[in-house]
């Protein structure tokens, strides 16, 4: 599929509660959704979720305004939508079996929302499944190829959603339907998940961790590995967890922030060529004066957390692996790693290597930083001279990755000039730098280069994070100077002498080429 984007709505309850309506902010989250996947490349929105919640009484005039709002935003994206309940949809003490609501009718698997959506679901190739009582669902959506959303190529992404207190019944059929698609990657949604920790006093204190409800799910979900997202709501702050198997668990609530959440949502951003998935908070903020001059909704609604903006690797079904996206095709050359190697193959001790890297390379790098502030340079991984200068002159390494004394990861190396490049020299050099790093914090490090192909230059570059940094030369397809192929793991060299010791604990290091020449240890 390449690109495709799900909108994720969290509770909604403040915006639909009584005579304290505000239906204009949630109308706003879709056209912002609409304008920030075009902005983004993130393809075309495959589909809406909303977590429960999306009410607060749960009464019909609620309800009514609720499903209205819903039905013009989702045909304005030209998709189909899974809607789930919350405790303040239903009767919170009442399982799926609890028979007709307001809601029932406005979101159900055949309420309102589905009729309104039914046509559009069709030219989806979505076909809704209702589980016992009505309240969950099932859909397979098939994703359009890249640049069209008119033929398809095959991909398939299944989508249940779970009523807020599912019965045994509905527990059942949700087994049968996944055990029938044991190979679909699925996302999974019912509204109570996860919580962030909290103190007594209540404040957020850590990492979050499934609730109860939450642990039910995952223990349903143990013969299901195709499930590799489960997304909820209710509590908040927003929050993630993710269990031994590598399964992401996601609370999406925004509605303790100012105005109810003001319409904030998530763009999930799946990309297969990379096998990653993007999730973009936001807020639709932009046009609503009071939210303008309100310093709390300035404030809090920037949506900053870390557990609302990341990416995570998708299934190995949907692109996603253990290979950086920018080595694909290559030849893994070198592969330490501290789990493997308990020795200290890749640990604070550094250590000397052979490895040629004539043309196309990607390494990639993970590492703890040193828990305060460098007083000197330090240096992750250098290519050693030799005890021959470089072109320049230079005492410095070949190519080197190092710590600043500002936190800053940075990339330089000695390049090759194409030929044929006027009365230039035969050589110039990159130098290419991260932002500021949290102390302490756990990196993984990836530089790619040597494509020697313009058309290519989005896979060349360094990338911390995920993220590739923003201030280069713009010279990374250029592949590294000829010369002596002697690595130095965890440290650098001046004049020919080691030294910048890099405090801190290499944990991976892993490098992918051309496989004509093998790598060697050094003895």
């Amino acid at each position: 599929m390449a690109r495709a984007a799900i909108l994720v709505i969290g509770d909604t309850q403040y915006l639909f509660d009584g005579q304290r309506m505000r239906p204009d902010l949630l109308a706003q989250t879709f056209s912002r959704a609409r304008d920030l996947a075009e902005q983004c490349q993130a393809g075309p929105i495959l589909h809406v979720v909303h977590v429960g919640d999306v009410t607060e009484h749960g009464d019909r005039a609620e309800c009514e305004a609720a499903v209205e709002v819903m039905g013009v935003g989702c045909q304005l994206l030209g998709v189909g939508a899974t809607v789930v309940s919350g405790n303040h949809d239903i009767d919170q003490r009442s399982d799926d079996s609890r028979g007709p609501t307001p809601f029932l009718s406005a979101f159900g698997a055949q309420g309102e929302l589905a009729h309104t959506l039914g046509a559009q679901a069709v030219d989806d190739g979505a076909t809704i499944v209702p589980g016992p009582g009505g309240y969950s669902s099932w859909q397979v959506l098939e994703v359009p190829a890249p640049g069209t959303r008119a033929r398809w190529d095959g991909e398939r992404l299944g989508v249940l959603g779970l009523d807020w207190r599912p019965s045994a019944a509905t527990l059942e059929w949700a087994d049968d339907l996944l055990r029938t698609h044991r190979h679909l990657p699925t996302i999974l949604i019912t509204h109570d998940v996860a919580i962030h920790r909290r103190t007594r006093g209540g404040a957020p204190c850590g990492p979050g961790e499934l609730t109860e409800h939450g642990q039910r799910i995952n223990r349903m979900l143990a013969d299901h590995d195709q499930v590799f997202l489960v997304l909820g709501g209710h509590e908040w702050p927003s929050t993630r967890v993710v269990d031994d198997g590598g399964r992401e668990f996601h609370a999406v609530n925004y509605q303790d922030l100012p105005y109810g959440g003001a319409g904030a949502a998530r763009l999930y951003c799946l990309n297969t060529d990379r096998g990653e998935c993007e999730v973009i908070s936001f807020a639709p903020t932009g046009h609503d004066e009071d939210l303008i001059r309100s310093v709390a909704a300035r404030r809090r609604l920037a949506l900053a957390r870390p557990e609302d903006q990341f990416r995570f690797a998708l299934p190995p079904a949907l692109g996603g692996g253990s290979t950086p996206w920018q080595a694909r095709g290559l030849d893994l050359l070198l592969d330490l790693d501290r789990r493997s190697n308990p020795a200290g193959a890749c640990g604070n001790e550094a250590q000397e290597i052979n490895l040629p890297l004539a043309g196309r390379y990607v390494i990639e790098l993970r590492a703890a930083l040193p828990a305060s502030m460098p007083e000197g340079w330090q240096v992750l991984l250098s290519r050693l001279a030799h005890r021959a200068p470089a072109p320049d002159g230079s005492p410095e390494p070949l190519a080197a990755l190092s710590l600043s004394t500002e936190n800053f990861v940075g990339w330089q190396a000695y390049l090759a000039r194409r030929p044929g490049s006027d009365d230039e020299p035969g050589w110039t050099e990159t130098w290419q730098t991260s932002h500021e790093l949290e102390v302490g914090s756990q990196v993984r490090i990836v530089v790619s280069g040597g494509t020697g192909d313009a058309r290519q230059a989005a896979s060349c570059g360094l990338w911390v994070d995920g993220d590739r940094v923003g201030r280069s030369d713009g010279q990374e397809i250029l592949s590294l100077l000829p010369g002596p192929w002697r690595w130095r793991i965890g440290a650098g060299e001046y004049g020919g002498r080691p030294t910048d010791r890099f405090g801190g604990r290499i944990t991976v290091l892993r490098v992918w080429g051309r496989a004509d020449t093998e790598h060697r240890s050094a003895p």
